[in-house]
Order: structure tokens, then C-alpha cells, then sequence
């Protein structure tokens, strides 16, 4: 896998390289290495946001399907409905280019990535699960989160991950769906960069997997032991309305099913909490 260090991009980020005062905080003893792969992967030092820097070197012709970035921290990440994310040093920050999929799985594609992510982590001995569309849980707390952005014909998913540290819960918004987490010592051993190269490796295999072998339909069943809170009664709330149901499931459009009056309703917004929760039950 060809490791290659950030340009200086104006605005967004300065040069980076293996001197730089964050270098230490991904890299582990004797990184970076590659492995042999035709995906690239961009070192960058603090920038705006990965996905700003993912997007330049794609408009230059310098980003293919695959490859990604790998960034120290940010200083403007977003997360969903362009929510500020709070990005701390010692975190995962990443930008990876995805091949445009099929029209079917267009709305499907948080959630793919989403399990994608998780199905990783669990390969890692992390049990996580996936809250409906885009948020990694750890124990019923937020330790990751997607967010899918289009650029043109440019398909990128920034993925941003607890490492060593979370927002503090005053630092959330007030209308938080779960309380923050990270993932702390159980990825003991394991520097940034390398949990990033297996992510990565394993997340191509399992991507192009589902595109080429099974269909939305298909895939909205086969996520549903990775699906948080599924079965339990939860809210599903925006600035419009406010649905609460029985989790059925995710319908093959990316929608999360409801049961609620005797209706079979499917939702395509909102944030999801369950029914009842609140910051003292965790």
C-alpha cells in the first residue's frame, strides 16, 4: 500500500511528513510501512477536515477509488446534518474514496459503511454495533460515526473514530442521542496507522462483497445482529416530527422501520434514541 505525505493545500492543511510534531500521535514503533497493494494512503497533519483534503487530491487526479486519508486532527470536521465534530488529537480521522455504487444502494451507503466499519472492529475483538444511519456504538455509547459526501462523480466516506479520548458531555449538543466513549485500551498495541491499514484492507473486501453478491434487500437482513437497539421500542426525532415504534429494521432504501399504531412506517431522517432514555441510565 503506497504511503504518501500531504502536500501543502491552502486553507486546508500545511505539508506533513514523518518530522512533523503529530506524527508520533498515528504512527507506532518502525511505521510508517506498506504492504503491498495498489491503494494509496495520504499522511496528513492537521487540516479542515480529511474529506477537504480527500477532495482536493481528487480534483487534482491524485485520489482513486480506495485509496484514503489518514489525518492527526481537524479543525472543522462535520458529522451528520454538518454538525460540528469534535476532533481531537490521539482520534481516527479518515477520508476514503469509495466506488460509486449501483442507483439501488445509493441510499443504502451509510449503513453499508457503517457495518462495514463494525464488522472491522469486531474482527479486532471490539463489540460494536451500528446506530441507525451512521453512529458506532460501544456499549450504548457513541465511539464513531460516517458521514457519505458526494463531489461530483467523487464518492468519499469520512469516518472518524474514539481512540484515546471523547468530547466531554458538556461539549455535545443538548439534544445528544447517547453519551460519548472511546475506545481506551482495547486496541492496546495497535497504533492509528495500523488499524487503518486493516480497516481499510478488510473494508475493500467486504464492500465490493455485498456490491457484486447481494442486493439491498438482502443486505437489510443480513446487518440486523449488528443493528443497535433493534427490537426495542425508540424515537425517531428531526426538526419536523417525531416517530416513536418498535425497531423492525432498516428497509433495502436505507429507511429504519418503525411499528407504531398498528402502521409499518419507514422513516429516512431523524436521530434515533431509545424510548425513554436518558444520560442517567448509562
Amino acid at each position: 500500500m503506497p504511503i504518501l505525505w500531504t502536500p501543502d493545500i491552502e486553507g486546508v492543511t500545511d505539508a506533513f511528513s514523518a518530522d512533523h510534531a503529530d506524527a508520533p500521535a498515528i504512527f507506532g514503533p518502525g511505521e510508517p510501512c506498506a504492504d503491498r497493494s495498489d491503494e494509496r494512503v495520504y499522511l496528513c497533519g492537521p487540516c479542515s477536515s480529511a474529506l477537504d483534503v480527500a477532495a482536493y487530491l481528487a480534483g487534482q487526479g491524485c485520489l482513486d477509488p480506495w485509496d484514503s486519508v489518514l489525518a492527526t486532527r481537524q479543525w472543522a470536521g462535520r458529522g451528520q446534518m454538518r454538525r460540528n465534530w469534535i476532533s481531537q488529537p490521539g482520534n481516527l480521522f479518515v477520508a476514503w474514496r469509495l466506488p460509486m455504487p449501483p442507483s439501488t444502494w445509493q441510499n443504502m451507503l451509510s449503513v453499508l459503511v457503517g457495518w462495514v466499519m463494525c464488522r472491522g472492529l469486531g474482527e479486532l475483538g471490539v463489540p460494536v454495533t451500528l446506530k441507525w444511519p451512521n453512529d458506532i456504538l460501544l456499549h450504548d455509547r457513541k465511539i464513531g460515526g460516517i458521514l457519505i459526501e458526494e463531489r461530483g462523480d467523487v464518492l468519499l466516506a469520512g469516518i472518524g473514530l474514539n481512540i484515546a479520548s471523547c468530547p466531554e458531555d458538556a461539549d455535545l449538543r443538548r439534544d445528544h442521542a447517547c453519551v460519548a466513549a472511546s475506545l481506551g485500551g482495547l486496541l492496546r498495541g495497535v497504533s492509528i496507522f495500523g488499524l487503518w491499514l486493516r480497516l481499510v484492507n478488510f473494508g475493500r473486501l467486504r464492500y465490493s462483497t455485498e456490491l457484486s453478491d447481494s442486493t439491498p434487500l438482502e443486505f437489510s437482513q443480513l446487518i440486523e445482529p449488528v443493528l443497535a437497539y433493534l427490537g426495542a421500542l425508540v424515537r425517531v426525532s428531526d426538526n419536523r416530527a417525531s416517530v416513536c415504534g418498535t425497531y423492525a429494521g432498516v428497509s433495502p432504501d436505507g429507511g429504519i422501520i418503525l411499528l407504531a399504531d398498528g402502521e409499518r412506517r419507514i422513516l429516512h431522517s431523524g436521530s434515533l434514541r431509545p424510548e425513554g432514555w436518558s444520560e442517567s441510565q448509562i
